[in-house]
């Protein structure tokens, strides 16, 4: 029987044999006189051996009294590494949304500055979590970010990262993918020398290859996998943690099975580690399947079902109705059996619901969370600028105070000279009084050079003013330069956060148009799947025509995500497109009917082009059912060109055209009704009638170009 379950998830379940954690005691570390760094430093180291043995409880409280510590050191590495593993251990208790709404905490300390090893474990977590949640599309985008960052830093770890890609592949029934994604892996465990990381990725990819039904690839992996198995020679039962991947179970007794398994799931229980305890369950059941006794498996496998995990997680509930459907048909439990699938078809139905709902709901987590990392980016920028803008006027003011200071150094030097001068008169003036009037000529010369100081002491006032003028223009110079400097840089970063926001708009848009269109397409499948499962021919192809016109609409919401182009469509490839699938749908070959177009090449908006695709796809369809009744070979001719003021849709065949005496207005097939309505809406004069076969000619005149 191949393993189908999750490998890494029954390695956690018996890692409970490692050594025990160390006796520390939590409140001394806390109590010690030790900085909040070196405590949540601790307290991480604490928490993850904990982790590791599955104290899931345990951990989360260390984690908790940790991340208060490292919130106080304002490292925000450490703080996101404290969301990283708490999220992990929330995995552990199979609680996967609050797991990825733990880590979800840890994006507004993620920055270019982060660590790359922080990082990829931040990118591969979210893929995991969104993985379990059975959100395919988010889980391979962060894979996708997480194979990026290994490229460049860690290369070997991407095989973790294929095999987990390659899983959702194999889920989805993907076979040709998901083996290529595993050879991935293959690739990279075989040339790095490990044997536990090889292991794994051979046992997953036998497994594929036993579901995919190949049996010449598992034949090869068989001759690889047994020559790795006898390089190993230790006791796997004595060494479970790193050699149970590789346990030959045909070796052990089912009483050894049953002890060995039960210890693991009662030690599991005890640190709270349902998912691990699960795994046992699953273990057991399979070891009671192949001793044939089915209601012993039977019973493991219900207490799996009614487990808490299984009331929250449709898609592992799944899984378990899944198993125990198979062990019923084996026992011949006929009417037990019954009742399982029936709650299979209701459990299909719940999960297709809370497909729809998750997507909704993700969508406005994303929208909401990157609408705060933009509001934070945003207040990041305007406080370095408010900081750059502090430093400058500090500079201003500095040059201000040291010239201050120089004006003032002047006018010490100033007043000192005009004392100096003060004396001299004084000494001159007591000269002259001493001597005679003989030196009156050498007064008269001493009142010239104080006339002729004081015209000097003019001229330095001058001076002083036209220095003082120009300092104060240089100042404003300034100013008016750096204030322009701010007010470019202000708008610089409001076009590039105006251009971010448009980017991501149109990403959001084409993610929108994405799974829409895979909406419809399941849609289409389904209504397929239905026509063939109606005994009534004519209810049949009521919903083969309805699965047509869904498809007709999904086809639309392809383009807009595909060609970059999200308001308008290309009528020449829409066309082609919805004419293959018609043809596919109808089994119609070119040498049945050779279809003919004319078609001008326009790009309609969309509230134009879905009106329109669904007239066409009806009058096409009609054209292929009932043109060509007599096996005769037939032409079907479509026509759509833009004349003055209105479009032209013209649609004709050479079959047997239609009845004498209809009236376009008056039938009450649905198909006619719909092409009324629809000419309504666009405005159109529609036009039915016979020329060597069926004609419809519609004019519309309500239409938009993109």
């Amino acid at each position: 029987m191949a393993i189908i379950i999750k490998i890494h998830t029954l390695l956690l379940a018996l890692f409970f044999f490692c050594q025990s954690l160390s006796g520390q005691k939590i409140d001394d570390i806390l109590n010690s006189p030790v900085t909040d760094k070196q405590k949540a430093d601790t307290l991480l180291s604490i928490g993850k051996k904990y982790h590791m043995r599955f104290k899931v409880d345990s951990a989360l409280l260390v984690f908790e009294k940790g991340l208060s510590y490292a919130k106080k050191t304002g490292d925000p590495t450490l703080v996101a590494i404290y969301y990283i593993v708490t999220s992990r251990t929330y995995r552990l208790q199979g609680k996967s949304q609050t797991a990825l709404e733990t880590i979800r905490k840890a994006t507004p300390y993620i920055s270019t500055k982060t660590p790359e090893g922080t990082l990829e474990n931040y990118f591969l977590n979210t893929g995991h979590y969104f993985k379990d949640l059975s959100i395919s599309d988010s889980a391979l985008y962060y894979y996708g970010e997480t194979e990026k960052l290994n490229n460049k830093y860690f290369p070997y770890e991407n095989w973790v990262v294929y095999e987990s890609m390659a899983g959702i592949f194999a889920e989805n029934l993907a076979w040709d993918k998901a083996e290529e994604y595993y050879l991935k892996g293959y690739a990279i465990t075989k040339a790095g020398n490990k044997r536990a990381d090889h292991g794994v990725i051979l046992v997953m990819l036998g497994n594929l290859y036993v579901m995919a039904n190949k049996p010449d690839k598992f034949t090869n992996l068989l001759n690889e996998y047994e020559l790795f198995m006898s390089a190993s020679r230790k006791n796997l039962l004595q060494d479970p943690v790193h050699n149970m991947l590789f346990l030959d179970w045909s070796k052990y007794s089912l009483e050894q099975k049953v002890v060995f398994l039960e210890k693991a799931k009662k030690k599991n229980l005890e640190n709270g580690y349902q998912e691990g305890a699960e795994a046992c369950n699953l273990y057991l059941s399979m070891a009671f399947e192949e001793a044939k006794l089915y209601d012993k498996a039977l019973e493991y496998l219900k207490e799996n079902y009614q487990s808490n995990r299984s009331g929250i997680d449709l898609y592992y509930k799944h899984i378990n109705l899944r198993h125990i459907y198979r062990i019923q048909k084996k026992a011949a439990m006929e009417v037990a059996a019954l009742k399982t699938a029936e709650e299979l078809l209701s459990l299909i139905a719940k999960l297709s619901d809370a497909s729809s709902k998750e997507i909704t709901l993700n969508l406005e987590k994303k929208y909401e969370t990157e609408k705060k990392e933009k509001e934070i980016a945003l207040l990041n920028s305007n406080n370095e600028l408010a900081r750059k803008e502090i430093a400058l006027l500090n500079s201003q003011k500095k040059l201000i105070d040291i010239e201050l200071l120089r004006q003032l150094d002047i006018q010490k030097a100033l007043a000192r000279e005009n004392e100096l001068m003060d004396s001299v008169v004084k000494g001159e003036k007591a000269y002259s009084i001493s001597v005679t009037r003989e030196k009156e000529k050498e007064a008269a010369l001493n009142a010239a050079l104080g006339r002729e100081n004081i015209l000097k002491a003019g001229e330095l006032d001058k001076e002083k003013s036209l220095r003082q003028v120009l300092i104060g223009g240089a100042s404003l110079l300034l100013v008016a330069v750096g204030i322009i400097l701010f007010q470019f840089r202000k708008q610089r970063l409001k076009s590039y956060v105006i251009q971010k926001q448009s980017d991501d708009l149109q990403v959001l848009m084409k993610e929108i148009h994405h799974r829409v269109k895979n909406n419809l397409q399941v849609i289409s499948s389904l209504l397929d799947l239905q026509s063939l499962t109606i005994a009534d021919n004519q209810a049949s192809e009521a919903v083969k025509e309805g699965k047509n016109r869904v498809q007709s609409m999904a086809l639309i919401h392809q383009n807009l995500y595909s060609e970059g182009n999200i308001k308008g469509i290309k009528t020449k490839d829409y066309i082609s497109n919805l004419l293959q699938s018609l043809c596919d749908s109808y089994n119609i070959t070119n040498d049945k009917v050779k279809i003919k177009t004319d078609i001008d090449d326009l790009n309609l908006d969309v509230d134009t082009m879905i009106p329109l695709g669904l007239v066409l796809n009806e009058l096409v369809s009609n054209s292929l059912k009932y043109a060509f009744k007599d096996g005769r070979q037939g032409e079907l001719s479509i026509i759509l060109k833009e004349k003055a003021q209105h479009l032209l849709l013209k649609v004709s065949d050479n079959g047997t055209g239609y009845p004498d005496g209809l009236n376009v207005k008056e039938s009450k097939s649905f198909g006619m009704k719909m092409i009324r309505a629809f000419a309504q809406k666009l405005k159109a004069k529609l036009d039915v009638y016979n020329h060597n076969g069926a004609v419809v000619e519609m004019q519309i005149t309500k239409y938009n170009l993109a």
